[in-house]
């Protein structure tokens, strides 16, 4: 299964660095901050699964949770989507 890292890695593969360091600095927190995103995202399907399934979503529960195979699959999907159209933007 991919990982975020891979979606990442692949995503810088076309990307030579730049001559500005500050624009590779800015690039590396973008990045750092898209990751940061989709965590959050993860969190949030988390604590709406456990609500449809009628459980507290404390953090206690969100840390517990355990996905399925077909809900890391789909949370991939997800991250793989934002993380290609964040750097589609960045395309010349």
């Amino acid at each position: 299964m991919e990982s975020l890292k891979d979606i990442i890695d692949r995503q810088h593969l076309d990307r030579p660095p730049h001559d500005d360091p500050l624009t590779d600095r800015l690039l590396a927190e973008l990045v750092r901050l898209a990751e940061e995103v989709c965590v959050l995202r993860d969190r949030l399907d988390t604590c709406e699964r456990l609500a449809a399934a009628g459980q507290s979503a404390g953090c206690a529960a969100i840390d517990e949770f355990e996905p399925t195979n077909a809900m890391l699959e789909e949370r991939l999907a997800k991250h793989r989507e934002f993380f290609e159209s964040v750097f589609a933007r960045l395309q010349p």
